[in-house]
């Protein structure tokens, strides 16, 4: 089988949708599918390594006329000697993805699209460029043989949109987590002392690229009551409370002695060797499952979540995986940070439980979800 995927961004492993892309063409690889990625090479990118996966660059400038061209071409030269059985399109705009399907639809077999996200805040009915949006994804979801959205609320939005009949063509495939160990055997003290954190304070972390707009909104809220939690944890525990933050762009945050951003962290094993638990802030977003929970679970640490934080993950439950708090409410937070500071027995529960929970969904269980759904489209007529 040979597989074609354009993915609209870039090739990276530190961001959710990049790395979503970037670890599924991967795991087809390893399945021994002939493997093509297109997509740009960001600042973080790693070419992958692997006999059955090939890279096609992508211009990152839609006005790069010469470069967009030679792109294409290439594409197209590429799908006459491989003809692919499966293209999947993922994250570029609409009128870009139908002009992709109509240059590669002479020599290739079937088409899906990936909607990582709701796509509208608001109705897009209300206005004349929402209802031309609208008539473009029908289009969509009409000419290409399937879609794939990582979180069920995605597909309910979809259905409230275009009706149940196109739906029926939309495949729920969740997120993953890599397939590696987080270990916990890095000294907590100086970590903290190379970050400028105390050493003796409990801390809370919350981590993700600050250029995905639900990140940096959570990290604000967080900042906005960061000061009046830690006064109260404080003076019921005699303990300092720090919130650190960390990812791409999060060094622009604001700073103070109970908030502190720490820039992007490479490691994960520092990462995650920083805190005592993790909080993830998240108000309610158009944007799809967090890939940074799974992310959480598999750290081993306590985390305490907002419910947009945990939407989509079947099986997820308060006080068995996780803590649940509103970002609101700032007592609810207050609250589950000291159960946690005081329940030794809850903190190993909730431990052992996600990061059991997070190893069902590697990336090559995922991987192996779009196999199958690609085996089905196949043995379609």
């Amino acid at each position: 089988m040979r597989v074609l995927i354009l993915y609209a961004g870039s090739i990276t492993r530190v961001a959710g949708t990049p790395e979503r892309v970037l670890q599924i063409a991967k795991g087809l690889a390893t399945l021994n599918i002939q493997v093509t990625l297109s997509a740009a090479k960001g600042r973080f990118s790693n070419a992958p390594e692997h006999l059955n996966l090939h890279v096609i660059s992508m211009p990152d400038r839609i006005f790069k006329l010469f470069s967009v061209s030679k792109w294409a071409i290439q594409l197209v030269t590429d799908a006459l000697i491989n003809r692919y059985e499966i293209v999947q399109i993922e994250s570029f705009p609409l009128y870009r993805t139908i002009l992709l399907y109509m240059i590669l639809r002479p020599f290739c077999r079937k088409f899906i699209i990936v909607f990582h996200d709701k796509w509208f805040k608001d109705n897009p009915a209300e206005s004349i460029i929402g209802r031309l949006q609208l008539t473009l994804q029908r289009i969509l979801l009409i000419v290409f043989n399937a879609a794939i959205t990582p979180g069920a609320s995605v597909k309910k939005f979809f259905e409230e949109l275009h009706g149940d009949q196109l739906l029926k063509k939309m495949v729920v495939i969740p997120n993953g987590v890599p397939e590696i160990e987080i270990k916990n055997d890095i000294n907590c003290s100086s970590l903290r002392e190379k970050y400028g954190i105390d050493k003796t304070a409990f801390v809370a972390l919350f981590f993700g690229s600050m250029t995905f707009k639900p990140n940096y909104e959570a990290a604000l809220n967080l900042y906005n009551i960061s000061n009046f939690i830690s006064s109260e944890f404080k003076e019921k525990t005699g303990k300092k409370l720090i919130f650190a933050v960390a990812g791409i762009g999060s060094e622009v945050l604001p700073k103070t002695d109970q908030f502190i951003p720490l820039g992007f962290v490479k490691k994960l094993n520092e990462l995650f060797n920083i805190p005592d638990v993790i909080v993830l802030p998240h108000t309610p977003s158009y944007s799809g499952p967090h890939v940074k929970t799974l992310y959480a679970f598999l750290s081993r640490k306590p985390v305490v979540a907002t419910e947009d934080a945990i939407k989509d993950m079947p099986y997820v439950a308060q006080a068995r995986h996780y803590l649940l708090f509103d970002i609101n409410e700032p007592y609810t937070l207050l609250k589950a940070l000291l159960d946690l500071y005081y329940n030794k027995k809850l903190r190993e529960n909730l431990t052992i439980s996600a990061y059991l929970y997070a190893k069902k969904f590697s990336w090559k269980y995922i991987s192996y979800l779009h196999l199958k759904l690609y085996e089905k489209l196949l043995s379609k007529n």
